[in-house]
């Protein structure tokens, strides 16, 4: 098995760096300490329903084929009321993404609008197919930065893989093109990535997705595995990787960047498999987020969304409710009796280490610069 390029990215400054998680001190050494601060960023599920069925979808066992959890949706003005609480509170982002496709609730983009009026930064993870003119608007002018997930390099592929019809494929694509024209236009911070999800049925398109990407003109191309875990319960035999075919399609990928264009390749989060991997031993960085289900409950963290022993609290009908508990002792007993064991992929997992090594062992001698 071929190991892994060298490098997963040229510039180490970038949004995908795990130690990026070093920015979060304060947040950190309060959850240690049992003195939660409003976390950084909320994961908001606006609706619990998506028009196109990905094979690999960590949403769909919980959410999107359970009875009592598919077609939720948050009303308008539950959502955008808990919008402005949010930026009140003191969030500083707000992701739309989740357990459905955000744009299928229409009023997605009036919340992307109050986050911004209030103080926050809003990102979107969408399949774009469901966009309109007026979305693609907002989302250029309020959003930090916006991930269309495409995850393929044609439409046969597309269908087979989120079982939908070839023609949504060719809509995703020109919303991507048509995201990217009129930011350009309109020279807004919106960053715009064509985002890729590694699965045994798409990963001979790794490099052809690349190169369409970068024909499309988006900033850089997203490209990690799917977790297997999230579907099959944490066999790592699930997805059997071409590992060696990947490789070669993201080093070869790595040779498109230019100064308009570059490639993610993550994978320090996952084994060499690209399968399950850990290197911590509890949960501690979750309070670092929020994560509101359309269902109207806040989950412990993005990967365990939707699942009910995972609920933490309410945001409806009283988003002000969430200060209440936020933090309080029950809130801290259920973080810490989380079994990590138990728990799919980590999007956490690096500031979870780092809280342990750095935060509280001090493996880099803060006070020595």
């Amino acid at each position: 098995m071929k190991q892994p390029a060298a490098r997963e990215w040229s510039d180490p400054f970038n949004s995908f760096n795990s130690l990026k998680g070093l920015l979060y001190r304060q947040w950190m050494e309060g959850i240690l300490a049992g003195e939660f601060l409003p976390p950084i960023e909320a994961s908001i599920d606006p609706v619990y329903r998506c028009n196109v069925d990905c094979t690999w979808c960590n949403s769909r066992p919980p959410i999107l084929h359970k009875e009592g959890k598919a077609g939720k949706k948050m009303s308008r003005d539950h959502l955008l009321r808990l919008t402005e609480f949010l930026g009140t509170w003191g969030v500083r982002g707000a992701c739309y993404a989740g357990g459905g496709e955000p744009y299928v609730n229409r009023a997605t983009s009036e919340s992307i609008v109050i986050a911004s009026q209030t103080g926050m930064e809003s990102a979107v993870l969408t399949n774009g197919s469901a966009m309109t003119g007026a979305d693609i608007e907002t989302a250029v002018d309020h959003c930090r930065w916006i991930g269309v997930s495409i995850d393929t390099s044609n439409r046969d592929n597309y269908a087979q893989i989120k079982q939908c019809s070839p023609k949504l494929f060719d809509r995703s694509v020109q919303v991507l093109r048509d995201l990217v024209t009129l930011r350009n236009e309109r020279k807004t911070r919106c960053e715009i990535s064509f985002k890729f999800l590694i699965h045994p049925e798409n990963a001979h398109t790794v490099f052809d997705s690349a190169q369409l990407a970068k024909d499309i003109g988006v900033d850089y191309i997203h490209i990690r595995p799917a977790a297997s875990e999230n579907i099959h319960g944490g066999s790592e035999a699930a997805y059997a990787f071409p590992v060696d075919s990947v490789q070669d399609q993201v080093a070869r990928a790595f040779e498109l960047e230019d100064e308009n264009f570059r490639v993610f390749g993550i994978r320090h989060k996952f084994s060499p498999t690209m399968n399950l991997a850990r290197s911590f031993s509890r949960c501690l960085a979750s309070a670092l987020l929020i994560q509101l289900g359309a269902d109207g409950n806040c989950y412990i963290c993005v990967d365990h969304r939707g699942k009910n022993p995972y609920v933490i609290g309410r945001h409806e009908p009283d988003p002000t409710a969430i200060q209440r508990w936020w933090g309080g002792e029950e809130h801290r007993r259920f973080i810490e009796g989380v079994d990590i064991d138990r728990c799919p992929r980590c999007t956490f997992g690096p500031y979870n280490e780092i809280m342990e090594r750095v935060i509280e062992a001090d493996a880099m001698c803060m006070n020595f610069p």
